[in-house]
């Protein structure tokens, strides 16, 4: 069997489950995993026409979940994906013991000749976020899941179901809706316990942001794990911007959409998730003509125990290379890795920003 961090990412109704996912599959690609994503079986099983109210859902669920898990285990083991491949549960196996009763779940298990342990503890890590229905009341909608109905009530209480489900297994943790922290931090906590599962750098909260004068790309560290990316905005409603990515390593590409919303207190709330080629396409039917497209290469790797993220810019903003470096607090003192040579710092300007870059130069 191949060593493979198999990591679920799990919650309650509306807890941002969504755009975690997309962070998480970038954050891999980062870190020189290559994420291979099994998609939520109970939601693939309704919009295909399955009836969730039949008893014996949860278990087409189980049989499903356990299908593409094997599935993407036999093309790991054939050498179909890139090295090191990190598997990503949209859900995992004990997540049907929500909507189950513990007796009628553990039958289903004994059928495919799985204890409950079996299923609980073949993961390397849990990621469980709760609902908005707890403690995020005003951010609680169904509208990104036509598969969900539930009020804020049941989603209160499948949130609670879904967390005793998943207790005991190793590594399992929880990221709630903390009183005055923004969507932004929750997902970087739930980033922060990935990055301690698979043992790569934790991600900080801040940057400091530089603009390198001359790279001499020879000098980068041999580990630098380098990622082509193509950001494309889109025609957007008011108070929104909305754009496209490609993120390309191993002669593949991942497909993202974003959503980012102006919030009437200030700041913005992201919505992220993954999408396919051809939802890709057409989406760039709605390329906004007035921002061009943004092409760069981004190398990542460790300098003096900081994450730095190198961005090499193409297209109309070919010459430019940005660098990035995670900080516990924007006071902290860094150094620019001396290889970089002449730089000048750049944090909070906005003329540096990918929206701004996306002006003709």
């Amino acid at each position: 069997m191949l060593n493979i961090p198999k990591i679920v990412i799990t919650g309650g109704p509306c807890s941002g489950k969504t755009t975690a996912l997309a962070a998480i599959v970038q954050f891999c690609q980062d870190h020189g995993f290559y994420p291979v994503v099994i998609p939520e079986a109970a939601t693939d099983l309704i919009n295909s026409g399955f009836d969730r109210t039949k008893p014996e859902f949860q278990e087409y669920v189980l049989l499903k979940i356990l299908a593409e898990n094997k599935l993407r285990e036999t093309a790991a083991a054939i050498g179909h994906f890139p090295d090191n491949p990190a598997f990503i549960f949209d859900r995992g196996l004990c997540d049907g013991r929500a909507y189950a009763s513990e007796e009628v779940f553990d039958a289903y298990l004994q059928k495919v000749g799985l204890s409950l342990v079996d299923a609980r503890d073949r993961y390397a890590g849990v990621l469980f976020l709760d609902s908005a229905a707890v403690g995020a009341e005003e951010f609680y909608t169904l509208a990104n899941n036509t598969a969900r109905n539930e009020s804020i009530e049941e989603a209160r209480v499948l949130n609670a179901r879904t967390f005793d489900a998943w207790m005991g297994t190793p590594h399992f943790r929880q990221i709630r809706n903390k009183p005055g922290q923004g969507f932004h931090e929750k997902i970087t906590e739930c980033l922060q316990h990935l990055a301690r599962i698979l043992g790569v750098p934790i991600p900080l909260e801040n940057e400091r942001k530089f603009v390198i004068e001359h790279l001499d790309a020879s000098l980068l560290p041999s580990h630098t794990a380098p990622i082509d990316i193509v950001q494309t905005y889109l025609v957007s409603k008011p108070g929104q911007v909305e754009r496209v990515r490609a993120r390309g390593q191993h002669n593949r590409h991942l497909f993202f959409h974003t959503i980012k919303i102006g919030l009437p207190r200030g700041g913005s709330h992201e919505l992220e998730r993954m999408i396919d080629k051809d939802e890709y396409n057409d989406f760039l039917i709605r390329r906004d003509s007035s921002l061009l497209t943004i092409y760069k290469t981004r190398h990542c790797f460790l300098y003096q125990g900081h994450y730095c993220e190198l961005d090499v810019f193409g297209g109309h903003r070919t010459g430019l290379v940005m660098l990035e470096i995670e900080v516990h607090e924007m006071t902290d003192w860094v150094e620019v890795p001396v290889f970089l040579g002449r730089y000048t710092e750049e944090t909070g300007n906005k003329q540096y920003s990918n929206s701004y870059l996306a002006q003709a130069a």
